[in-house]
C-alpha cells in the first residue's frame, strides 16, 4: 500500500491506483472524484483490539467497502438503506492544513443527486470537545470545497435490530419483480400489515414471499416505523419525504 505523509500546507492526499496524488483544499476537489479512491490508510489488526475490521458489501453499489469498526459498519447499512448513495469510498483523503492539523475523513459517497458528501464516524459519548473542534474544521473544509459533512453516531437499538435484519435482503436477487411489485402496491390498503404483503404477493411459498417483502422495505418501496418492532402485524407507513435523516446525526 502506498505510504501517505501529511504535507506542510492546505492540501488533501489521496490515493488512486497506487498513486498518491494532493490538490489544495478548494473548489476543484469536487471534480477529484474522490468517491472512488483507494484508502489511504487502514488500521492494524491486533490480538483482543476491540474494533472490528471487515467489508461491508453494499447493494446501492455492488461493491466491498471497508470499515475499521462496527458502527461504521452499521453506518455503511444506513447509508445502503437510506441515501440513494452511487458510489463510496472509505478513509479516502487526508486533509492537512499548515499548522498542522490533519484528519482522516471515513467516508466520502456521491448520491443519485450529484451531491458529495463526506461522513464521519463517531460514537456519540465520545463527541467531546478535541473531537467536536476537529469535526468543525472538517465541515469548515468540506464547505470551502463544496462537500456536505455529516456526523454519524449510534443508531437507535430497534431501529439497528431492523435494519440488520432487512440488510439480509439486500440482495437484488430477493426483489419480487416489477409486475409482482406493482400488483402487491396496488393490493395494499391504508390499514396493511407485513404479514398481508407476504400473503398478497406473488411467490411460490411463505418463506420466498417475505424476502420479497423485506427486500421490497428495504428498497423502501414499502415503508416502516424503524424504531417499532418489526413483525407481521408491523403496519406500513407513509414513507418519509426526506429519507436521509439520521437518528442522533450532527449535520
Amino acid at each position: 500500500m502506498t505510504k501517505i505523509t501529511a504535507p506542510e500546507t492546505g492540501t488533501a492526499t489521496w490515493i488512486r491506483d497506487a498513486v498518491a496524488q494532493s490538490a489544495p483544499l478548494d473548489a476543484g476537489l469536487l471534480a477529484q472524484e474522490l468517491y472512488v479512491a483507494d484508502p489511504v490508510r487502514v488500521g492494524n489488526a491486533y490480538p483482543h483490539q476491540r474494533n472490528y475490521h471487515g467489508y461491508y458489501w453494499m447493494a446501492a453499489t455492488q461493491k466491498h467497502v471497508w470499515h475499521e469498526s462496527l458502527l461504521e459498519r452499521d453506518s455503511l447499512m444506513w447509508l445502503d438503506h437510506t441515501a440513494d448513495i452511487v458510489a463510496i469510498a472509505s478513509q479516502p483523503m487526508l486533509l492537512v492544513n499548515g499548522d498542522g492539523v490533519y484528519h482522516y475523513p471515513d467516508f466520502i459517497a456521491l448520491d443519485a443527486r450529484g451531491e458529495q458528501t463526506v461522513y464521519d464516524v463517531k460514537p456519540y459519548g465520545r463527541l467531546n470537545a478535541k473531537a467536536l473542534a476537529q469535526f468543525e474544521w472538517t465541515r469548515t473544509v468540506c464547505e470551502t470545497v463544496g462537500w456536505n459533512y455529516r456526523i454519524l453516531t449510534e443508531l437507535p437499538h430497534q431501529h439497528r435490530v431492523n435494519l440488520t435484519w432487512l440488510a439480509q435482503f439486500r440482495h437484488p436477487g430477493h426483489h419480487p419483480g416489477a409486475d409482482a411489485e406493482e400488483e402487491l402496491l396496488a393490493a395494499l390498503g391504508p390499514d396493511s400489515t407485513v404479514g398481508d404483503a407476504i400473503t398478497l404477493i406473488a411467490a411460490r411459498s411463505t418463506p420466498l414471499a417475505r424476502s420479497h417483502v423485506f427486500h421490497l422495505i428495504w428498497t423502501g418501496a414499502l415503508s416502516i416505523d424503524m424504531n417499532a418492532l418489526l413483525s407481521n402485524g408491523t403496519r406500513f407507513v407513509t414513507p418519509a419525504s426526506h429519507r436521509q435523516e439520521f437518528p442522533r446525526a450532527h449535520a
